[in-house]
């Protein structure tokens, strides 16, 4: 199986289909693939080999997903860089990858000139915003229109797929190699738990740099589902594209669920089609959920666990333990149960000294979680 495998069939399944949404802009899954295949013959066109690294910074759209989608059709390595990263931050994110291609929308355009006095490698810049593209930039809509579709370069299993940085606790973050096999069986376990199918309208809220938001974003294509987009996180925002699109499911995190709660516009709301909550980055505050089984209790919420190492999903905590009351209460402290493509491993006990006796798991062992899978990384780049 391989991660463009979805592309191809919901456009053969589904051609005329709505694949995203994003402000006035509407793609059937046949415009979609096509797209994707034009973009792929695009980077082909201008040199951009099989194991290349092509970086994005740019918010939340229907553009950013084609560039995902567009790398893996034409092998090429995927390098989300962090929208809330300084200049310093990102040209190190170049620099360390080896990107020679980046794609840069409206809102970080401007930036760009301090990032490339940092990182000198990078050749081409493509301008991915609704105006005229800066002096020196290839137009993204222009690349696709005059470029021919290139052939699926069906990359899988061990095969780079993206280099994701992650924050570390010493120097520099690192970039984490993650394989098409490991964001495939994440995204695999995404569609599985959190019951994503063709009916699915899926917002995109948080950061799409995040690999959370990536392999959301992979589980809804594997389920064949449409995606909808605001830029970035706003309530008011976010309620809106809700009501307007029939949106169905979303990921968040517990302050931007609490920051819904409070706005003024979900009284005329209701968030009446949408049926799942998906947050993570921390537990929910036992006051938050209590608001919202009360104000909201058509939606089910469901808790996810994971790390960038893993492609990145790890556990679920499904919408049946969000519950105060019955045999199922008090697990909202609780990750949940192993999530399909990973499992948990015993941890390794030190052998105990004949004048040692044991004492059960320290505090610390109480907290860790030894986890595996098919998700598990390739490493970090540069950083064995």
């Amino acid at each position: 199986m391989y991660l463009t495998q979805s592309i191809k069939t919901n456009a053969q399944t589904n051609r005329h289909g709505i694949a995203t949404i994003c402000g006035e802009r509407r793609q059937s899954w046949g415009s979609f693939a096509e797209r994707i295949a034009r973009l792929a013959g695009g980077l082909r066109d201008l040199g951009i080999e099989v194991g290349d690294r092509v970086a994005i910074l740019a918010l939340n759209s229907d553009r950013y997903l084609e560039y995902c989608y567009a790398c893996f059709w034409s092998g090429s390595v995927t390098v989300p860089m962090n929208l809330r990263w300084s200049a310093a931050e990102n040209a190190y994110s170049l620099n360390d990858s080896g990107a020679r291609t980046i794609f840069v929308d409206d809102a970080f355009q401007p930036v760009m000139a301090s990032i490339l006095e940092q990182a000198k490698g990078v050749k081409n810049l493509i301008y991915m915003g609704d105006g005229e593209a800066p002096e020196g930039w290839l137009d993204y809509e222009e690349l696709i229109a005059m470029s021919g579709p290139a052939e699926d370069a069906g990359l899988g299993g061990e095969d780079l797929a993206g280099i994701f940085y992650t924050g570390g606790t010493t120097g520099y973050p690192k970039g984490v190699m993650l394989p098409h096999r490991g964001l495939w069986s994440s995204s695999v376990g995404v569609a599985y738990g959190f019951k994503f199918d063709s009916g699915t309208k899926y917002l995109h809220a948080t950061p799409m740099f995040h690999l959370a938001e990536g392999a959301s974003s992979m589980g809804v294509v594997i389920a064949g589902g449409s995606h909808c987009f605001i830029p970035a996180f706003d309530a008011a925002k976010t309620i809106a594209a809700i009501d307007a699109h029939g949106v169905t499911d979303t990921l968040l995190v517990p302050t931007m669920v609490k920051m819904i709660l409070d706005d003024p516009a979900l009284e005329g709301s209701g968030l009446a089609s949408l049926k799942q909550i998906i947050y993570g980055g921390s537990p929910m505050p036992e006051g938050v959920i209590r608001e919202c089984l009360e104000r909201l209790p058509h939606i089910g919420f469901t808790q996810a666990y994971g790390q960038t190492e893993l492609s990145p999903l790890c556990t679920l905590n499904p919408p049946e333990y969000h519950t105060f009351d019955g045999p199922k209460a008090g697990k909202l402290r609780s990750v949940g149960p192993a999530a399909r493509c990973a499992m948990f491993r015993r941890p390794r006990r030190r052998a105990t000294r004949p004048t040692e006796t044991r004492r059960g798991p320290s505090r610390r062992s109480r907290r860790q979680l030894p986890s595996s899978g098919s998700g598990t990384r390739g490493g970090a780049f540069r950083h064995p």
